[in-house]
């Protein structure tokens, strides 16, 4: 964004070189996101300050837990709660801190909501950096007018990353006294000593984020130990990726022999891709040369694992309280709702991938153009069987807790509602989850004009004769053609999301925060310049194009040069925080049986 305000000054602009470089200056400040941020969510929180006053649902049992914990009562524990106690603790430590000098003599409900409010204004900055890390894996790859997409300016990284703090599950509990955002918050952390290769501390984060949720446990050691054995067996190999006629044969003899790994962009990938992913893993992994140092990467990972296996062993089950009403099941439905889920709150940076897939692009306005995506769409071979999957899965996996239909106060009660109104209506959802998965994962690999390149260029590692006599190099296609993401960023993000979800028999809009999360953070920009880098010529001379300066600067900043999706996610998400905050406010109800006390709707 800085170089379009600045090109744009040389130009019609010049005369507002001034307003230009502030808004510049305020468009790069990594401290944006955080500061309107922080103000948003002291908004909310003063608002529920002003009307609810008490706890209310589950913050009953946290509230009562942590003023046990402030009252020094460590061994005393509420049996309703299912997670662990990091939230009273991070309470106990900065209220205790603030009591010592004379800031608090009563602590009300009010202050231990701020816990969170406190939380939610560290997320952006490290969500800000891990955003950067995985936007910049790929800067050592030569650069292609296919692959210049992926760039991000500096005012849509803080653009992005606060749409992120924004996304409203999350945002609504910055509010209220529940664990879900300092889970997030201590899962970014993990992730953020991950990026820096700082291994201890890694760890030590890692065993923090156990203690505010329990699932955390498949983020930061399956999530985060496949991203290091996967970077570290491309890190010394040529990286083999996928051509048409290379077989399932010549990915195992290519990973052993030569340790490469196979892992195309999901641009250009199908299904079978993911399947020769994990067999290019596993071959190269096994190897001699390979299988130690991995033993010693994956250190860090299984101590994680085995603390987690010795909390589980000795506390008898992986929930604290209330073990009967959350008994952890194989619930594989949950890996279907995900991708509805994903659609309602990301349809701003989803709907341009349909909209092309199933339009032929002359009917397309250019704006909304990205050429077509059809080319990307699942085949009929493989997309029978996954939807015949889906089915049986609807048919014979179909969880529906107690405590959905029992609690008309959270939106799910009225989603199941909807799809246990008649036996058939729950099968009808089945070509639903498969688009919008589909949408889902290819939107991870970006969008191209071009078709996926065939041609064939030199590998770019050196090999051996010996290695090159494995299989015939024309089978070969080396990635040094585009960049995107990768098959691994999918692969490592389905299994991760699938072991967090489908223990789970409950099923809560919480539970899939960081799923979307770590999701979103793999959506690569698509501004007009980079899918049109001719646009960069009419930038250098606005004049010929524009002669009105304000709605020339107004069109780079909404439109040419900034990833405009990125302003319709905003304003949906500002509109879905409001009607929830709204309808949760203002909109309560009282049951029969409870005269008098105000039920409210919420995630």
């Amino acid at each position: 964004m800085s170089k379009c305000i600045n090109t744009i000054a040389d130009g019609p602009l010049k005369g507002h070189e001034g307003r230009m470089d502030r808004l510049r200056d305020i468009a790069k400040s990594r401290h944006t996101a955080c500061a309107i941020l922080t103000v948003l969510a002291a908004i909310w929180h003063f608002q529920i300050e002003q009307v609810v006053h008490k706890p209310y649902l589950d913050e009953y049992f946290h509230v009562y837990q942590a003023e046990l914990y402030l009252q020094g009562l460590f061994r005393e524990w509420h049996p309703k709660i299912t997670t662990p106690p990091g939230l009273y603790l991070v309470s106990l430590t900065y209220l205790g801190a603030l009591s010592l000098i004379g800031f608090f003599d009563y602590v009300s409900v009010a202050d231990l909501r701020r816990t969170n409010l406190g939380a939610a204004a560290l997320i952006p900055y490290y969500l800000r950096f891990v955003l950067r890390k995985v936007t910049d894996k790929y800067d050592s790859m030569p650069l292609t007018p296919q692959a210049s997409q992926l760039l991000w300016s500096e005012a849509e990284f803080s653009h992005a990353v606060l749409n992120m703090c924004l996304f409203p599950p999350l945002f609504f509990f910055y509010g209220l006294y529940y664990t879900d955002v300092c889970s997030v918050l201590s899962v970014l952390i993990t992730f953020y000593f991950f990026e820096r290769k700082r291994k201890k501390s890694m760890i030590a984060a890692g065993f923090a984020s156990l203690f505010f949720r329990q699932t955390n446990i498949f983020w930061v050691a399956i999530y985060l130990g496949g991203q290091d054995v996967i970077r570290n067996l491309a890190l010394e190999t040529p990286d083999l990726t996928r051509r048409r006629n290379i077989t399932r044969a010549d990915v195992v003899a290519r990973s052993w022999h030569c340790q490469c790994l196979y892992d195309p962009t999901i641009r250009n990938a199908h299904l079978e891709d993911y399947l020769k992913f994990a067999l290019s893993v596993l071959m190269a992994a096994i190897t001699k040369e390979k299988f130690r140092g991995l033993c010693h990467i994956l250190v860090p990972y299984l101590a994680l694992l085995l603390g987690f296996g010795l909390f589980v062993g000795i506390n008898g089950g992986v929930v604290l309280g209330d073990k009967g009403n959350h008994v952890a099941s194989i619930h594989l439905a949950q890996m279907l709702y995900i991708w509805p889920y994903i659609m309602f709150f990301s349809f701003p940076l989803l709907f341009q991938q349909l909209l092309n897939a199933v339009t032929p692009q002359q009917y397309i306005p250019s704006p909304l153009r990205i050429g077509s995506t059809r080319h990307q769409l699942p085949r009929f071979v493989v997309g029978l069987p996954i939807m015949l999957i889906m089915v049986l899965i609807v048919h014979f996996n179909t969880i529906v807790h107690p405590f959905t239909l029992a609690d008309n106060r959270h939106y799910v009660f009225y989603v199941f509602r909807l799809l246990l109104r008649h036996p058939s209506i729950k099968y009808l959802g089945v070509p639903i989850y498969f688009m919008f998965g589909w949408a889902a994962i290819s939107a991870m690999g970006g969008f191209s004009n071009a078709e996926p390149a065939n041609q064939i260029s030199k590998p770019r590692f050196p090999l051996d004769e010996q290695s090159l006599t494995v299989i015939d190099h024309n089978l070969l296609d080396w990635h040094n053609i585009e960049r995107g993401h990768r098959v691994s960023s999918a692969f490592c993000w389905l299994l991760a999301t699938t072991l967090s979800l489908v223990t789970a028999p409950l099923v809560e809009p919480r539970y899939f925060i960081i799923p979307w999360l770590v999701w979103r953070l793999h959506l690569p920009s698509t501004t007009k310049y980079a899918r049109s880098p001719s646009a960069m010529k009419d930038m250098k001379h606005p004049e010929k194009k524009q002669t009105n300066a304000f709605v020339g600067w107004c069109k780079v900043i909404l439109y040419e040069q900034h990833d405009h999706r990125l302003w319709l996610e905003t304003l949906w998400f500002l509109t879905v925080n409001w009607a929830v905050g709204y309808v949760f406010l203002y909109r309560g109800f009282e049951w029969e049986h409870e005269k008098g006390k105000t039920q409210r709707f919420m995630w």
